[in-house]
């Protein structure tokens, strides 16, 4: 970050942080995707699950925070079911975190976010986030890969408006 923020008080408010910095720092990778562009090989056809996440890590916690996200990210690439993953991370939005990822069903994404790996770092996310939030949805074809612009759209959806005793701040 080039200038010092007052840090959010809220999920709204570390939400509505500019990333426009974006950088992607493990680009789409998965059984469907073509390694030489990026892209889907062919549209994913039939119903499957799109799910993201983004949290927001506490500055002086990044050595437990790198060994859990390694134990996840070993999980995740090996684990059945998933079909495309990218991640990426914005420094200007208070070092936001964002996963974007295809699952071949819900049962698929369902096993990941309980399997070891990752029920162990869900256990010190209060230790280790300012706030954390993620969904998914169905989809019957996909022929193009979803975009961090289209989860956050999605994240903001769930959330639901700002209530009137909270602040952007």
């Amino acid at each position: 970050m080039t200038e010092r923020r007052p840090l959010p008080t809220s999920l709204h408010g570390f939400a509505a942080g500019d990333e426009s910095d974006m950088n992607v720092v493990a680009p789409w990778a998965g059984p469907v995707i073509d390694e030489t562009t990026g892209l889907l090989k062919e549209p994913i056809r039939g119903k499957h699950l799109i799910a993201t996440s983004v949290g927001w890590p506490k500055p002086g916690h990044e050595p437990a925070a790198i060994e859990l996200n390694q134990a996840i990210l070993a999980e995740l690439y090996v684990r059945p079911g998933l079909l495309a993953v990218t991640l990426a991370i914005s420094e200007e939005s208070w070092n936001s975190t964002r996963s974007l990822s295809i699952w071949q069903d819900e049962e698929a994404l369902l096993g990941f976010l309980t399997s070891t790996p990752h029920l162990a770092a869900a256990r010190r996310v209060k230790e280790l986030m300012y706030d954390w939030e993620g969904t998914n949805w169905e989809v019957e074809e996909t022929s193009v890969l979803p975009t961090f612009d289209e989860a956050r759209a999605r994240l903001d959806a769930v959330r639901g408006p700002v209530s009137p005793y909270e602040s952007l701040d």
